[in-house]
């Protein structure tokens, strides 16, 4: 029972940690060009130039 017990334990942390890492992948997220508005495209010529 004990065993069983670790087992699930260790199932329980990967799920954790793989939950963490899809999570963290929505950062990277691309916003496109067509998808912006004039004003953070002009936001971001500004930066730039």
């Amino acid at each position: 029972m004990l065993y069983q017990i670790g087992i699930i334990l260790i199932i329980i942390v990967a799920a954790l940690i793989v939950s963490k890492k899809l999570t963290q992948n929505k950062k990277y997220d691309l916003i496109y060009e067509d998808e912006m508005d004039e004003d953070e495209l002009k936001k971001i010529d500004d930066e730039i130039n």
